[in-house]
Parts: structure tokens; C-alpha cells; sequence
């Protein structure tokens, strides 16, 4: 919580409820007090350049902002961003890569604390915005199979971020996995019809059009070509259209698959 909210006095009893919530013991205040001379010994013996303040109502936090990741994180993601327009791809890339090599896991992971989450969500929103505009970078440089594993492992972790659904699918139908990326547009859709009761966005349903040969479905402007056709503006040089025979195949087993799920549907209902 001090690091979160670095260089500002924070009221005992926001750190008492974001320690023990809305059932704090009558000794919070006393233990508290034990925390924080423990953490100024840490700081001591570590030869750590931080100092907690005592203040009337809390305790405040003084640190050297390029000595706390959080915050170096947060610097090197708006220069990033900042220079983005007047550097080339490959630097922006290796920029973004910086900056989130910082983590080391979610903040607060395995605390059980309501308040530190909410605090944490913008940190992690950012992390993500992050990594999803790394990856499109990526993507436009043609790194579909570099960036395969990584993407993955994000879209298993969080199935609801489309964006990067979004980009796996390409990564996947790119590096000539296209039966992987329309099994991930099932899946994902499907999750999101039986969990949100709603469809996926326009990007997800547009990239598995132009997958199955509908090339008026053609990438969106937010979906990148690869690099060596990425002035072109021509779809088909972009996602390279399936033979016929192959084609039919993708849709004979779509049509068996969306028919498995209507008849599972209906015994579930049954």
C-alpha cells in the first residue's frame, strides 16, 4: 500500500482496511506500528534508500522514484509511448519489452484484500495495454511465430481480453495453424455466449470470416498486415486466401462442430 501510493501520507485506517478489510482486530493499530518499525529495520539492513514517515494520522512513503519498478514501469511506458511516432518499429518494440520486463507477477498476488485489487487494476490495466500494443507491434513486423507461446499464455490466463484472443488468432492463422485459430474463435465465442450471454466483437468475428475465405470480411483497420505487404492495403496479400478444397474441408468441420454444440445445447436443455 505505502509503495502504491508512493510520497503520500496514508490514514491508518485505509491501511487497516486494506490489511484486514471490514473485520480488523482490536490490536490493527498495534500491529501496524510493529510493521512499520520492522520494514524501517529491513530498509536499514538492506541498504534500501527508503524512509516511512510517522505523520498524525499515517504513514508516508519516501523513495527514489527510479529505484521502485512500479513507477520506473509507469516512466519508460509514457516515453515509450511518447516516441513511438518518431521511432521505427523495432525500437518501440524493445522499448515496450523494457518497461515490462519490470514485472515480476500481479501486485499483491496472494493477499486476500479487496482494496489493494482495486488499487492494483490500474497498474494492470496498464501492463496489459501494454503488452497488447507490443504484440501488434510484433505482428506488423511479422514475428507471428516469435510471439506465439508468449500470446498463448496470455489468452489462457485471460480469455476475456479480445484484443489479444484477437491477436492470437492471427499469430496462429499466419504461422499456418488456421484449424488453431478458428478452434480458439469457437472456444472464445463460446465462452462468451455461455458466460456473458453475449458475442464477441466485431474483430474476432471479422478475422474468422476472412479466415473461412470471405474477403469482403477483410482485415479491420486495427488488425496489421504482416510487414512485407503492410502498405499494400490489399487483404488478400495479407491473409493469403485458402485453396478451394481446403476451404470446404474448414467449413465441413465448422458446420460438425456448430452442429455437436446445438445438439450438446439441447440435451443440456433437455
Amino acid at each position: 500500500m505505502l509503495l502504491l501510493e508512493i510520497d503520500r501520507v496514508i490514514e491508518a485506517p485505509r491501511l487497516i482496511q486494506a490489511i484486514w478489510g471490514e473485520s480488523p482486530p482490536a490490536t490493527a493499530r498495534s500491529q501496524i506500528r510493529i510493521c512499520v518499525s520492522s520494514l524501517r529495520r529491513q530498509f536499514a539492513a538492506g541498504g534500501v534508500a527508503a524512509t516511512i514517515e510517522t505523520h498524525k494520522t499515517g504513514y508516508r512513503l519516501r523513495a527514489p522514484a527510479e529505484e521502485t519498478d512500479l513507477h520506473l514501469f509507469g516512466d519508460l511506458l509514457a516515453r515509450t509511448r511518447a516516441q513511438a511516432r518518431v521511432t521505427d518499429r523495432e525500437s518501440t518494440v524493445r522499448m515496450f519489452r523494457e518497461a515490462l520486463g519490470l514485472w515480476r507477477g500481479p501486485i499483491g498476488a496472494g493477499l486476500d484484500s479487496p482494496l489493494l485489487e482495486s488499487i492494483a487494476l490500474k497498474y494492470h490495466e496498464d501492463r496489459y495495454s501494454a503488452l497488447e500494443d507490443c504484440f501488434e507491434l510484433e505482428l506488423e513486423l511479422g514475428n507471428h511465430r516469435k510471439i506465439l507461446g508468449e500470446l498463448a499464455r496470455h489468452v489462457a490466463e485471460h480469455p476475456f481480453r479480445e484484443t489479444l484472443a484477437a491477436q492470437l488468432m492471427l499469430a496462429l492463422f499466419r504461422s499456418g495453424r488456421t484449424a488453431d485459430a478458428l478452434a480458439l474463435f469457437r472456444k472464445t465465442r463460446r465462452m462468451f455466449c455461455d458466460e456473458l450471454g453475449i458475442e464477441p466483437g466485431e474483430r474476432l468475428r471479422s478475422i474468422e470470416r476472412f479466415i473461412l475465405g470471405d474477403a469482403t470480411a477483410g482485415p479491420l483497420s486495427n488488425v496489421p498486415a504482416p510487414a512485407s505487404h503492410h502498405r499494400s492495403g490489399n487483404p488478400e496479400a495479407a491473409f493469403p486466401a485458402l485453396p478451394p478444397q481446403d476451404r470446404i474441408a474448414l467449413l465441413e468441420k465448422e458446420i460438425a462442430l456448430l452442429r455437436e454444440e446445438s445438439l450438446r445445447s439441447a440435451w443440456s436443455r433437455s
